[in-house]
């Protein structure tokens, strides 16, 4: 099905102007992009999670093009693709790459309600757990995105669960493509939703650890939230640019927005579908819309579900998470350096906050020190301000410290139980396999963890007792050590392993906080 879908999708892209040869030829180079660099650079071509490779980008000839292709990029998920494609098909490649903008394939509401498939008939499930564990919500599941990041025909791109209090596997999902995100039902203990990069979005039953239904909502994009009850489910997109709400329980679409609008220096732009946050004081969504600079306050609860749209809140919107009283989203703004405070209740932007280099706050992690709660925000990028992590206070937003650490920073992982704030050094030499321990009293980096491969998306256990640590590129673990003493506990080799989830984060607001939501 999933082919077929793929296939179809691409039926609705013309051959570009700078394409001399026929359009038959330009379709099956196209294919050939879908089916082996989509995953990483975008099905239209313009960027996702590697560089865009469209004509307006890239300099290097079409000769030196195909040498990149055929050899791969060490130390990244870029593939060496000599012996797994022809020469010919090498050569299209390329020709491609080098001659064509992005494209701007469709992908609406006709297409996702067409895709939607029951897998498992849900009256047939079981009415507890079928493996050995004493609470679903000690489950952490590990994204394995498989061989070069993206699976191949052994189809080992996959969704791991392990019990987080024995640290052992417990059962797995395989996918067709690389698994990214997951967010479970604020509501009912045995949903969650996972989406990969392909825009496939499966219903997951954590009792019998297995898919129930699916859809395609989209072509590229991992954004994913449900509503503070449950019943309805955000998507959004990088391709096409849009945003999609859905019944959670049937993944039947029922709401379709092109993402699009005026940038902070009003020039009207197509805007791919950044994160898309649930509020916990009612039951909207926040999207960001990345460069149109805007978040798009959705109400599902109301007629046509009404959208309420901030406009020049930052450029290059990206990453958000809630403060502990679930009222504000706070939303990194890469180009401006800033994060942003977004209030749920009266839907408007209330405070810019000083960030360090590219604010990148992954899931975010705030956590209790001396009676106030901080939150904790990794910086991607590299500047004047030098490689920092920046604190501040969750009531006032005042900025409490910049601290500097090794290396650029991509996602932190707190816990009331464990003595250290861990952030992941993300630069591209040996640092990337670091993993750096801020004091939570001191706000100081106490200690620098090796994990033997590139280190991402660390995250504590529901107890605090274990920190689970994502070990890529040249590691294919996830390793997992006491949160204490930091000694090695547990490992398990794994392709490509990227992002870290705990069933429990639905029982506090944001990461780092103690449980408070009871069901």
């Amino acid at each position: 099905m999933h082919t077929k879908l793929l296939s179809a999708a691409w039926l609705l892209v013309s051959a570009g102007a700078a394409w001399s040869a026929p359009a038959e030829e330009y379709l099956k180079a196209n294919q050939l992009f879908q089916q082996n660099c989509a995953v990483c650079h975008g099905a239209d071509r313009g960027g996702y999670i590697a560089p865009g490779l469209t004509s307006d980008r890239l300099v290097q000839s079409e000769a030196a093009l195909r040498g990149t292709i055929m050899t791969g990029i060490p130390d990244t998920l870029m593939p060496p693709f000599v012996g797994r494609l022809s020469d010919e098909e090498i050569r299209s490649l390329a020709r491609l790459i080098k001659t064509q903008a992005a494209d701007d394939p469709k992908w609406g509401l006709d297409q996702i309600r067409a895709s939607v498939q029951v897998v498992v008939d849900e009256a047939t499930l079981p009415a507890k757990p079928t493996y050995a564990i004493d609470t679903v919500y000690d489950l952490m599941v590990v994204m394995a995105r498989g061989r070069y990041g993206r699976g191949d025909a052994g189809n080992n791109a996959r969704t791991v669960f392990l019990d987080g209090k024995t640290n052992k596997v417990v059962g797995e999902i395989a996918t067709p493509v690389a698994p990214h995100i997951m967010d479970f039902s604020p509501v009912a203990e045995r949903w969650a939703w996972l989406k990969s990069d392909d825009g496939m979005v499966y219903k997951i039953d954590l009792y019998s650890l297995q898919i129930v239904r699916q859809a395609k909502v989209g072509l590229t994009g991992p954004g994913i939230a449900l509503s503070n009850d449950g019943k309805w489910l955000a998507i959004s997109s990088f391709v096409p640019k849009s945003v999609a709400i859905l019944k959670a329980d049937t993944l039947e679409p029922v709401k379709y927005m092109d993402l699009e609008g005026e940038d902070p220096d009003g020039k009207f732009v197509k805007s791919a579908g950044g994160p898309v946050i649930g509020s916990r004081i009612n039951n909207k969504f926040a999207l960001t819309l990345r460069q149109a600079g805007q978040i798009w306050i959705i109400d599902p609860d109301k007629p046509d579900m009404p959208v309420t749209k901030l406009a020049k809140v930052g450029r290059m919107l990206h990453d958000t998470f809630l403060t502990p009283d679930g009222r504000y989203s706070m939303v990194a703004s890469y180009d401006d350096n800033k994060i942003v405070a977004i209030d749920f209740k009266e839907d408007k932007v209330v405070r810019d906050i000083p960030a360090g280099c590219q604010p990148h706050v992954g899931s975010g992690a705030v956590t209790e020190v001396n009676g106030r709660f901080l939150a904790f925000g990794t910086n991607i990028g590299t500047c004047d301000k030098g490689s920092v992590v920046t604190v501040w206070d969750t009531k006032d937003f005042s900025v409490v410290k910049q601290i500097p650490v090794a290396g650029a920073t991509e996602s932190p992982a707190a816990h009331p139980n464990a003595p250290y704030v861990a952030v992941d050094i993300v630069d591209k030499d040996k640092r990337a396999a670091w993993i750096q321990l801020i004091d939570k009293n001191t706000l100081e980096v106490a200690k620098t963890l090796d994990v033997g491969g590139h280190a991402f998306f660390p995250d504590y256990n529901r107890t605090g007792n274990y920190l689970y640590v994502s070990s890529g590129y040249w590691g294919d673990r996830i390793k997992i050590y006491d949160s204490k003493t930091l000694e090695l506990v547990a490992e398990h080799k794994m392709e490509s392993p990227s992002g870290i989830f705990s069933r429990a984060r639905t029982r506090w607001l944001t990461i780092g906080l103690s449980e408070t939501r009871k069901f």
